[in-house]
Formats: C-alpha cells, sequence, structure tokens
C-alpha cells in the first residue's frame, strides 16, 4: 500500500509539472536527443582489463543496461593507478547517457579524471555540450564547458559553446546588475564585457547561432548603456539576409530584430523611425501583438490617436482574450480624456478598475503568504490543472508572469527531471546493480528538489514583478479617474489643457476614404483579415465653447454623468491622491534595463542621431 501510495504521489508531481509548463506557459515540449553520433569511446592505449573490454563491446551495441549492471559493480573495485579505470568511468557515463538519463551522466562524466591531453578529455567535453542540449539553460553544463581548450572541441561546435559560454557570462552580469538595482556595479561590468567577448566572435556562417549571439550581444550593450552598438548589433540580424540568405529559422530573428530596433529608437526620441520597424513585424508571428501595443503608445508619443486606437482595437479583439494588455485599457482612457470625453472616460477606467483590482489583490494574497519556493511551485502546478475555472484576466497575468524564456527553461528542466526519476525507476528493473540504481534515484531526487525550488523562486520573482507593474497601470488608472472627475466639475489644470489642445488639433484633420481604408460603423465583428489595420475615426470635444475654463464654477454634469460619476467613485477606487497632470505610461517591456544610455556620436547609418538619453528595453532570449 505504501509502494502505491509513493508512485501515485510521484504520479501526481509529474502530471502537475506538465500541466504547469504546457497550459500556463503553453509551451510545447521539444524531443529528447537520440544517443549522439558521436565515436562511441576514444582512441587510446590498448584495454587491459577484460572486463572494461566486455564493458566496451556492450555500450557499441548499446545494451546499455548490460553495461551499467557490469559496470557499475566493476568501476568502484578498481584502483586508482589502474590504468583501464578511466575509460570504465568513461563508460558508465556513456551508458547512463544512452538511457537519456541525462544528470546521472553529467555526474559520472565528472568521475572521469583526465588531463586536456588525454584522448578521452575531448570525448568528456563533447559529452558535456550534448547534455546541454538535451538540457536547455543547465549552466552547471556550461560551467564545465568555459575551461575547455579551444582545440578540444570539434570547429562545428565552437561556435556553439561560445554562445552558451557568452549567455552565461550575460546571466551573471544580468543578475549584478539586478542586485545592483539598476546599476551595473564591477561585477556586472566584467561579466558583460566577457559576454561581449565571447559572443562577438561568431560570424554569419554560424548560422541561427549567430543570430541568437546578435540578439544577446545588442541586449547586453543596452544594459551598458551602449546606443551605438546595441544598434550595430541588432541591425547585423537585418543584414544576415543580405549576407547568408533567408533559411527557415529567420524569420523570427527579423521580426526580433525589428522589435529590438523599433524599442531602441522610442527610447532615444525617434518615433517616425521607431513606427517604421514596428511595422515590419510580420502579421500572426509571435512578435505581432506587442509590436502593435508598442506601436499604439508610439503613435500616442507622435498624437496619431487615430492610429492608437486602432492597434487597441485589435488587441481588444477576442482573437486575443488570453493575451495580457492591462495597460491598452488606460491608454484608451487618457485619450478620451484628453478629447473630453469625460463620461466614457470613466466607464473605460471602472471597467478596467473592476477587472484589475481583485486581480492584484489575489497576487497580493498569493505572494504574501509563507510558502517555500518549493511549495509555491507546486501551487502553480496545481493552478494550471485548473484552467477551465480560471477568469480570463487571472489567466492573462499568468501567461505575462510566466511566459519567460529562463523561466520556461527552469519548468523544462524540471519536466526533464521527472523523465529522469522514471527512466531510473526502470533502470532498477533492469538492472542487477540495483544499489547503485537505488542510490542515482535518490541523487536525482535530491537534485529535482533543487530544481523545483529554483523555478518557483524564479516564477515567485516574475510574478512579484508583474505585480507591482500592475500596482503602477492601477495607480496610473486611478489619477486619470481622478483628472476625469474634477474636469467634469470644470477644474482643469493648464498643462492637461494644453495636452486636451494637442489632441485636438491632431484628430480635427479629416480622415478620406481610399483605395485601402473604408469607413463603417463598428457593431461588435471582427473581421480577422483586418486585424492589426484599423483607423479609429474620433473627433474632439474640447473646442473653444465646450472645454472647460480653467478656474470657473463647477457646473451640473448634463444627462446621465451624475449618476455615472457617482458609480465611478465607488468601493474607494479614488482614495489614491494622484498627482496634478496625468502623464502616459511608458510602454512595457520583458526586461528590466538601465534608465540612462550614453547614445554614441558615430555615423547612426540611415537614421538621424539621437535625441534622448533613455535606453529601450529589450527581451532577452
Amino acid at each position: 500500500m505504501t509502494s502505491q501510495l509513493v508512485n501515485l504521489t510521484r504520479h501526481f508531481l509529474r502530471r502537475a509539472d506538465l500541466c504547469l509548463l504546457a497550459v500556463v506557459l503553453g509551451a510545447a515540449l521539444a524531443p529528447v536527443f537520440a544517443t549522439p553520433a558521436f565515436a562511441q569511446s576514444a582512441r587510446g592505449p590498448a584495454i587491459q582489463n577484460p572486463d572494461v573490454a566486455a564493458a566496451k563491446e556492450l555500450v557499441t551495441d548499446e545494451r546499455f543496461y548490460d553495461a551499467f549492471s557490469k559496470l557499475a559493480d566493476l568501476v568502484p573495485t578498481m584502483a586508482p593507478d589502474d590504468p583501464d579505470k578511466a575509460l570504465g568511468q568513461f563508460l558508465l557515463a556513456r551508458a547512463l547517457f544512452g538511457l537519456n538519463l541525462y544528470q546521472s551522466a553529467l555526474r559520472a562524466f565528472d568521475a572521469v579524471m583526465v588531463t586536456p591531453d588525454h584522448p578521452l578529455y575531448r570525448e568528456k567535453m563533447r559529452y558535456y555540450l550534448q547534455i546541454q542540449r538535451s538540457v536547455p539553460g543547465d549552466l552547471a553544463t556550461v560551467e564545465r564547458l568555459i575551461d575547455a581548450p579551444e582545440g578540444t572541441l570539434r570547429k562545428d561546435d565552437a561556435d556553439e559553446v561560445r554562445f552558451l559560454v557568452g549567455r552565461y557570462y550575460f546571466s551573471i552580469g544580468e543578475q549584478s546588475y539586478g542586485l545592483g538595482h539598476g546599476q551595473c556595479n564591477d561585477q556586472c561590468k566584467d561579466s558583460f564585457g566577457k559576454a561581449i567577448g565571447h559572443l562577438s566572435a561568431l560570424r554569419p556562417a554560424a548560422g541561427e547561432t549567430y543570430l541568437k549571439a546578435k540578439h544577446l550581444l545588442g541586449v547586453t550593450f543596452v544594459y551598458l548603456n551602449q546606443a551605438q552598438p546595441a544598434l550595430e548589433a541588432f541591425k547585423d540580424l537585418l543584414r544576415f539576409e543580405e549576407q547568408v540568405g533567408s533559411p527557415s529559422y529567420y524569420k523570427q530573428y527579423k521580426d526580433l530584430a525589428s522589435m529590438s530596433l523599433g524599442r531602441l529608437f522610442y527610447s532615444i526620441g525617434q518615433y517616425d523611425t521607431a513606427v517604421k520597424y514596428y511595422d515590419r513585424v510580420e502579421e500572426g508571428t509571435s512578435q505581432w501583438l506587442d509590436s502593435l501595443f508598442e506601436l499604439g503608445w508610439t503613435y500616442f508619443q507622435l498624437n496619431r490617436v487615430d492610429r492608437v486606437l486602432g492597434s487597441l482595437h485589435t488587441l481588444n479583439s477576442p482573437y486575443f482574450e488570453d493575451r495580457y494588455y492591462p495597460e491598452g485599457q488606460v491608454l484608451e482612457a487618457l485619450i478620451l480624456f484628453r478629447t473630453c470625453r469625460f463620461k466614457e472616460t470613466l466607464v473605460t477606467v471602472q471597467r478596467f478598475l473592476r477587472d484589475y483590482k481583485p486581480l492584484k489583490k489575489e497576487l497580493d494574497a498569493q505572494l504574501s503568504g509563507q510558502r517555500s519556493d518549493a511549495e509555491f511551485y507546486d501551487y502553480l502546478a496545481a493552478l494550471a490543472g485548473q484552467k477551465a475555472k480560471l477568469s480570463v484576466q487571472l489567466r492573462r497575468i499568468f501567461n505575462a508572469a510566466l511566459n519567460d524564456k529562463r523561466l520556461q527553461r527552469s519548468f523544462a528542466s524540471v519536466l526533464l527531471a521527472n523523465s529522469e526519476l522514471e527512466g531510473l525507476e526502470k533502470l532498477e528493473r533492469n538492472t542487477t546493480a540495483t544499489t547503485a540504481a537505488k542510490q542515482l534515484y535518490e541523487d536525482m531526487g535530491r537534485i529535482r528538489a533543487v530544481m523545483v525550488s529554483e523555478a518557483g523562486g524564479l516564477a515567485r520573482a516574475r510574478l512579484t514583478r508583474v505585480r507591482e507593474d500592475l500596482t503602477e497601470i492601477i495607480r496610473q488608472g486611478l489619477r486619470i479617474k481622478y483628472e476625469s472627475m474634477k474636469a467634469g466639475r470644470g477644474s482643469i489644470s493648464a498643462s492637461v489643457r494644453k495636452d486636451m489642445a494637442d489632441t485636438a488639433l491632431a484628430v480635427s484633420e479629416p480622415r478620406e476614404e481610399d483605395a485601402e481604408h473604408v469607413m463603417w460603423p463598428f457593431d461588435g465583428t471582427y473581421w480577422k483579415d483586418e486585424l492589426g489595420g484599423y483607423t479609429y475615426d474620433t473627433k474632439s470635444r474640447c473646442t473653444s465653447n465646450e472645454m472647460p475654463k480653467e478656474g470657473a464654477k463647477a457646473s451640473k454634469p448634463k444627462g446621465k454623468g451624475g449618476a455615472a460619476l457617482k458609480k465611478a467613485g465607488a468601493a474607494g477606487a479614488d482614495k489614491a491622491e494622484p498627482a496634478a497632470d496625468v502623464a502616459p505610461v511608458a510602454p512595457a517591456a520583458k526586461t528590466e534595463v538601465p534608465a540612462k544610455a550614453e547614445p554614441a556620436k558615430a555615423d547612426w547609418g540611415d537614421e538621424s542621431a539621437p535625441k534622448a538619453d533613455t535606453a529601450p528595453k529589450t527581451e532577452t532570449p
């Protein structure tokens, strides 16, 4: 009975882990790598121990269970100076790798004690790389590759290792930057410098690895506030098409380059150039909705409110109900406010507060508990299994919080650990070396516990950050509500009146139908092939006769406005004390980056020199 209970518990945990990755993240699992087409063993001195020679034949024949049974009993009994001990340990690791027991194989390869000039060293490094490919994001494997002399790697593998090591140092620099609260200390600069050294060494011939490296290189320069090198790195992604062509994997990197350049030029105030790059993101791709949202903010800076509302109209369509863009409603409310549509502003803000204030309370409750990181992971796994019961808003916020590549790699590692535990159970049933198999299972259980804790900690940090962002967005919404209520009573500050006048001027230009644009009243129906192409024709009510005068007496709102204002102020929603002026919220981003940049004075190619000194917000690979 106890055994059944343990097995059921293991089954439940694995199903919950799978549900978390596949349901909450919507991620597809990559297939497990098959046995690599490497040489079965390295060339070296003739094997003297007949048992080692027999084990080698078993490995060559891919009889991995039999090889493990022989070697698990044999290797511990071999003397340290036995000339065949290193080969015996290597073959044991090779058998575990052949059984897809990657973490167990990793520790077994660690026990192959040979120097770089030994024939087995090269094979050992190649298996480390293969384990890294099978367990993406495993920094422990990369740490073992850092000190490997480059000559010990195959030429085809060298570029991949350069990228992996560069990403490793980037991760250290990024963590140091976070601990420095937005300041890059000496450790941060040193790590980023090492990352640049490795990432810069790749050439276009490296194909997709080159594209990954160039994007990460651009992000690294963003952290270091170096605008010009960041620009060149992102443009190198676009130049790849001219230099190499357009292989099947290139499209996603082309879109990623356009997004990165759009963010870069937005951040330095070159909004027209930012529009050009955002517009290049292909419709329907993974970057497209983010590009529409950020394009909306760019048009807002250009006072093109017709295009802003058009972008928001697409994002609000039922096709994308699981996507998380709470700032969109606040931006819509801000535009309505600046066109003196105060009742509509209050309705929009109240709808936003109705949807997201309870959500924030839920996040507060979950994040303020006493759960350990491992327990927090279990909570997310259980929540993922209840997807059908979750509200649309809750699905949106969890998708946004957990759709982080580093976090996805962490969750995927837990799934692979689950698979390895199952593989070790099978090994125990198919080997005579049961004691060694049980020890490997116990070791893997401890490793999985660490992985679960790390994944839970990362997820908690991501959700905490999303909660902080949502808190700021709610505060912005309350500020707009407060100003709308004041404006409804006839009180508007000088700076707000200026914003209203600018907006009124921008929307006063008539929009004519042409060969590509048709005007029709919206009846709630979305045409899928028109998504992303909407232009919202709105007129400002801020005329010289209708716009309230600053300091004028408060007047009673017409019609049902009074009731609307009273309803909008219910439930203590306006208890916050907002600032006098209403300011736009910055566009959303995936990764925290520095607040200031030092734009380069060198030639910026076909764009003019930067006009501002704010660094872009850029998604990490």
